[in-house]
């Protein structure tokens, strides 16, 4: 038996759709329905009566519900206890995603060991699904990351509190030739070259989302590479293999330089605002001392 079809289930019943729980499980709805019967056939019993419209729970499957609940639960907290039992050093957690977790900690990590002494800082970078699901869980203190209610409203629930950091862009950038032009650019009755992220990752919806459909039709791109880290995009890029949107504040160095260069006048840019969030009601002292610090830094 694996967790996740526990947390599938879950899902389910809060859903009571079977499509609505595998988006916000952000598996494929096939993939989903055949986590519930791996469940279904390792608890031996029918939990989801498939004769009914909208989903039904059978009767055991109500019953499940609360006990598939207190499981999850006594898992993370098990695995909680067992961790902390492990070593004596505090450890505040900050959860991130790729792209922000080399940007803003350097420059956190000093002020805060200054603020509260012997604390371990623990930096898990991912995508924004997976450490998302660690905040909710209580396995992250803190999550940084971009915002986008639209694409994740789990983050917007009256247990969380929210804190602007910083802004960002989401450019459109290529590498330069030897004027300094860019190699890859929109050029009428021309395919463009693009470097994209795939369509179910963070920036790949941002973009179908908020850039792509202010693009005219007329303008038609080749995809030659996906990719879903900035990293990965960035490289590409930087290879001349075609046209990438970046966050800005990771290519600052390649465009003083000039290994990069910004097309955002002939493509449009998008607008980011950075969040760091953490649950309401904090695990250690020191997550409210941090926060305090994060508070007036905004406000700067």
């Amino acid at each position: 038996m694996e967790l996740k079809w526990l947390e599938d289930y879950l899902a389910l019943a809060e859903y009571h759709s079977f499509s609505k729980a595998a988006e916000a499980r952000f598996v494929t709805q096939p993939a989903f329905g055949r986590r519930i019967k791996a469940l279904e056939n390792w608890l031996g019993v029918e939990l989801v009566d498939r004769q009914q419209y909208p989903t039904t729970l059978t009767p055991l499957g109500r019953e499940f519900v609360e006990e598939a609940s207190q499981w999850v639960e006594q898992f993370y907290n098990s695995r909680a206890q067992l961790r902390e039992r492990q070593s004596t050093t505090k450890r505040v957690v900050f959860v991130s995603q790729h792209s922000l977790s080399g940007s803003f900690f350097p420059k956190w990590s000093k002020p805060l060991q200054t603020l509260v002494g012997d604390v371990c800082l623990r930096v898990n970078a991912g995508n924004l699904h997976d450490i998302l699901d660690t905040l909710l869980s209580g396995q992250g203190d803190f999550l940084l990351c971009y915002h986008s209610p639209e694409i994740f409203p789990q983050l917007e629930q009256d247990d969380i509190l929210n804190l602007q950091v910083g802004v960002d862009q989401l450019i459109p950038v290529s590498a330069a030739d030897q004027n300094g032009h860019p190699i890859h650019a929109p050029v009428p009755g021309a395919r463009l070259k693009l470097l994209a992220y795939p369509q179910e990752s963070f920036f790949g919806r941002l973009l179908q989302r908020d850039c792509f459909s202010r693009i005219s039709p007329a303008m038609q791109f080749n995809i030659v590479c996906e990719n879903a880290l900035v990293e990965g995009l960035k490289a590409m890029a930087l290879a001349a293999n075609g046209v990438a949107w970046l966050p800005a504040r990771m290519i600052e160095q390649e465009l003083q330089q000039g290994s990069l260069v910004s097309i955002h006048d002939r493509l449009p840019a998008i607008e980011m605002k950075i969040m760091l969030y953490r649950k309401k009601t904090p695990r250690l002292i020191e997550i409210e001392v941090f926060w305090d610090y994060f508070k007036t830094q905004a406000s700067v």
